[in-house]
């Protein structure tokens, strides 16, 4: 209870202190890249996009610019989850680890439905709390080779949905440094480029994704009192205060789709206190044909980095 008055006491103070400009200020400098449109004026043209994460409740990272494009501009939205989260808290009574995945899987259904999504939800290994206990990001993605590659897995997806946009985490930090975070980005750019590659043997055609964008985590009050802070630069700033359904904003929608993640619902709350702390989703648009961090590159560090 002690930390859970603190965090909301400090979460009140960064609401006050978080005006539009000392958010913008303490993201840094726009890289501008010529003849690339506002993601809001292409979400217009209604795309299909495609979420690739490693939680279940990891597009509430995105939720507002999800919620915008789905809801608000009706744009076909798909979510590839890669883990159903068994290493995840237990906010529920009684819920054991056995039933963990099976009760997350249904949170996420939940949630696709809300932002008229569909789902691909698949079973990688999901390192369990504490976060000190998690293993390097190489390790993890081994042990997710074992299972089954993710980078086919991902390129059928994209094969099969046709997605002319892919929305991720960043590879190097992924938000808040989660190696998993990290890993679902690193196998997601490489399955565009297998996904349009003529010689993959896998199902379906081949489809090239017109544009990959990672959020980057530009937050001012992140690089000060939390972790997580990413050096990768941005290339389109999201107001998630526009509209989105009736007269909730974006940032209101995400917030809502938080709850049915009730086996989460520590995270969660945080989450919907961010909603009120930011004014944009910050994104960096790469090009996944050209170099792309490897999923397997050796990480010095278990844990959060």
């Amino acid at each position: 209870m002690a930390g859970r008055f603190l965090f909301n006491s400090l979460a009140a103070i960064l609401r006050m202190l978080n005006t539009p400009k000392r958010e913008r200020d303490g993201a840094g400098a726009m890289l501008e890249l010529p003849d690339h449109p506002d993601i809001d004026t292409l979400l217009a043209g209604k795309p299909r996009l495609m979420w690739v994460a490693a939680h279940p409740d990891d597009e509430s990272f995105a939720g507002a610019l999800l919620a915008r494009a789905s809801l608000y501009h009706q744009c076909p939205v798909h979510f590839v989850v890669l883990t159903r989260g068994e290493g995840g808290e237990r906010c529920l009574p009684g819920l054991d680890g056995e039933d963990l995945p099976a009760q997350r899987s249904r949170e996420i259904s939940e949630v696709a439905k809300l932002y008229n999504a569909t789902l691909e939800h698949h079973g990688f290994w999901n390192a369990p709390l504490p976060v000190e206990s998690f293993p390097p990001r190489h390790l993890i993605g081994q042990k997710w080779m074992e299972q089954a590659d993710p980078t086919r897995i991902i390129a059928t997806a994209i094969r099969t949905f046709r997605p002319d946009i892919l929305l991720t985490l960043a590879p190097e930090v992924g938000g808040t440094g989660h190696p998993e975070h990290q890993l679902a980005a690193r196998f997601a750019t490489a399955a565009i480029r297998l996904a349009a590659s003529g010689g993959a043997e896998l199902p379906g055609s081949l489809h090239r994704v017109s544009r990959c964008y990672f959020l980057v985590n530009r937050y001012w009050f992140m690089r000060r009192f939390g972790g997580g802070y990413d050096s990768r630069p941005w290339t389109q700033a999201f107001d998630v205060r526009l509209p989105c359904i009736g007269k909730m904003t974006c940032a209101e929608v995400m917030a809502e789709h938080t709850r049915p993640h009730r086996s989460q619902d520590n995270d969660m709350a945080a989450m919907r206190q961010v909603a009120g702390l930011i004014h944009h989703i910050y994104l960096h648009e790469t090009d996944p044909y050209g170099p792309q961090p490897d999923p397997m590159e050796p990480a010095a560090h278990g844990g959060m980095g």
